[in-house]
């Protein structure tokens, strides 16, 4: 019964040692994951749009050039414009972050907008 007793609480260290903290401090957006996870960042760091947030992917916003692309996403000379820290740090949590909800949520009040409430954000 003892060993019983030690192997289960051994199984509860190594679930709880191996288990990451999802929550980071999000560097846009207020800190509102909803928001976040569906909209990206905006102004001058909306350099990326979320695809789908439950498996991480997105996409480069026209004009904005993914710097690990291996092929040129900017057509006939057109300028590329550059990353800015803030886009390449939301990136990155985005891709962590977001996919730890496991399911998607969905906005229900027609009246307002998400990015507005409880201000604009």
């Amino acid at each position: 019964m003892k060993r019983l007793i030690w192997i289960f609480a051994a199984c509860l260290l190594s679930f709880h040692a191996t288990a990451a903290p999802v929550y980071q401090k999000l560097v846009c957006r207020d800190n509102d994951p909803f928001v976040f996870c569906t909209q990206g960042c905006k102004g001058v760091d909306k350099n990326w749009s979320p695809v789908d947030p439950i498996s991480g992917t997105w996409q480069a916003d026209p004009g904005y050039c993914w710097k690990a692309s291996p092929v040129r996403c900017c057509k006939h000379g057109s300028h590329c414009g550059a990353w800015t820290p803030t886009a390449i740090a939301a990136v990155k949590q985005y891709e962590e972050i977001c996919p730890a909800a496991a399911k998607q949520g969905n906005w229900t009040d027609p009246s307002r907008r998400p990015e507005s409430v409880p201000y604009e954000h």
